[in-house]
């Protein structure tokens, strides 16, 4: 084997340590560059400067701040001058506190691509903004059609703070009578509703579990969501918990009283409040029960009457100790009850129906009560104090007189009045009623039939042979000869 000479080795071993050395002093003296894969970025914010450096530019030949592969991960290096974004991630707030794998910067920011690269750009290009519980799925593009970038809704590219403000002033060039009244209903917090996708376009109501049927389909948003609807609270498109408790929007009313539970579906819809449903079938008092609520909304206190006040058990079941309970309460009630229980007894929806035909009840609404009416009493008509359907007509309670019974038929006012029943006034008798001069005769002299028939004969010489004989000389045939009173109104012969 071949021996290498002693000399060749020192200097190759000299070589190798004039190269190193030559290498160390380059390095030295171009701040590690030889290596770098590229130039680092020149592009920074105005007025922002972090440890001292406005852009990566400013610290290239310092390789040892982003890289200290022996000692430490990147990501702490970054974090040492980027400690704004270390504090998001510690409280995992803001953007970087809700990224994924956030330790592996260089993978959203790579450097080393020229001065006039951008660090944010790539990031945004990778960026997730669901994560943000915002999607721009309705927001790559302008309402021109243009292509919307990150400043087109945030402050700056260092917080990216949302702007409201520019959300309303964006809307707003596109519709703002819209807006205007969008904001007056729901005010101008718009995240609290929209995420983006947008969940408030084309959105099915009854997804949510509370589907918008009857009145509830006529009502508005605002009426439910609004912000700006005094006592009602604003509810968030992202809240699972929505309100949907009839109770929650709609007060239980007085007159309830405590006697029915809360849940108002068991006897209301939505199709509308009134009438209820009571055990499957409509309920509205005054058809179920035959007693209006009209003038028993409130009592002698002008508070509201609750169901309580007159169902002290059942609510199908009334006890009319009730009513007399209620009106003896003060001293004019108490007198006035009192007599007219005596007169008329206590069962009260004999005669009361609550809406009340009793009170300031005029009777010539129906009947009017003059003459003789006027003085007889209540009950000489409304026998058993049955007032529903009392007959009025003059023959229901005045017998027809057997002096013309048949003769002048049932409409008694043609000759009587209700000053009194006699004497009647005859109001068409034309003929003299005291014919012959011996002062008024009675009906019969003349009226042995029926009232609407009459006869002369039988009366001083009027006997038929002669009057016959008689008229047939003046040429009047037998059939005129019938009607006498056409020839002698006035009873006289000529």
């Amino acid at each position: 084997m071949k021996r290498i000479h002693p000399l060749f080795s020192l200097l190759s071993i000299g070589f190798a340590l004039i190269l190193f050395a030559g290498l160390g002093f380059i390095m030295w003296r171009n701040g590690n560059l030889l290596f770098s894969p590229g130039e680092l970025s020149g592009v920074s914010l105005a007025g922002m400067a972090l440890g001292g450096f406005a852009s990566h530019a400013d610290f290239e030949r310092e390789c040892q701040l982003c890289h200290a592969p022996l000692e430490t991960t990147q990501n702490v290096l970054c974090e040492n001058c980027h400690t704004p974004i270390k504090e998001q991630i510690l409280s995992q707030a803001g953007t970087h506190g809700r990224i994924a794998d956030v330790q592996r910067c260089a993978g959203c920011h790579p450097d080393h691509s020229g001065r006039e690269f951008d660090l944010v750009k790539p990031a945004m290009d990778q960026f997730d903004h669901t994560t943000v519980s915002f999607s721009l799925i309705r927001h790559r593009l302008d309402y021109d059609h243009a292509q919307m970038d990150c400043m087109a809704c945030h402050e700056t590219s260092s917080s990216f703070t949302t702007s409201l403000e520019k959300c309303a002033q964006c809307h707003a060039a596109h519709d703002p009578s819209f807006l205007q009244g969008h904001i007056q209903d729901f005010g101008q917090d718009c995240l609290q509703c929209h995420d983006g996708h947008d969940r408030m376009t084309d959105f099915n109501h009854a997804d949510s579990g509370f589907p918008l049927e009857g009145k509830h389909a006529e009502t508005t948003c605002a009426a439910c969501h609004g912000s700006a609807s005094p006592g009602v609270v604003l509810v968030s498109a992202n809240t699972q918990d929505d309100p949907a408790a009839c109770i929650d929007c709609h007060a239980e009313p007085a007159a309830h009283g405590g006697m029915f539970a809360t849940d108002c579906a068991d006897c209301h819809t939505s199709l509308a409040w009134s009438p209820a449903s009571w055990e499957g079938f409509a309920f509205e008092h005054t058809a179920a029960s035959g007693f209006s609520l009209a003038r028993h909304a409130v009592g002698y206190d002008g508070q509201p009457l609750a169901c309580v006040a007159c169902h002290t058990g059942r609510v199908e079941l009334l006890d009319l100790q009730s009513c007399i309970t209620c009106h003896s309460s003060g001293i004019p009630q108490a007198e006035f009850l009192e007599k007219h229980i005596a007169q008329f007894g206590s069962e009260c929806l004999d005669c009361h129906d609550g809406a009340d035909r009793m009170a300031n009840f005029d009777h010539a609404g129906v009947f009017p009560l003059d003459g003789a009416h006027a003085e007889i009493a209540c009950e000489d008509c409304h026998q058993q104090q049955i007032f529903r359907g009392t007959p009025s007509q003059c023959v229901d309670c005045h017998a027809e007189p057997n002096i013309h019974a048949g003769f002048f038929g049932l409409q008694c006012q043609y000759c009587h009045s209700t000053k009194a029943w006699s004497p009647a006034g005859l109001q068409m008798h034309n003929f003299p009623l005291d014919h012959g001069g011996q002062g008024e005769i009675a009906c019969e002299t003349c009226h042995s039939g029926p009232y609407t028939e009459y006869t002369c004969y039988g009366c001083h010489e009027h006997q038929p042979d002669e009057i016959r004989e008689g008229h047939s000389k003046e040429n009047i045939d037998l059939q005129a000869l019938q009607s006498c009173a056409e020839c002698h109104p006035d009873g006289r012969e000529q």
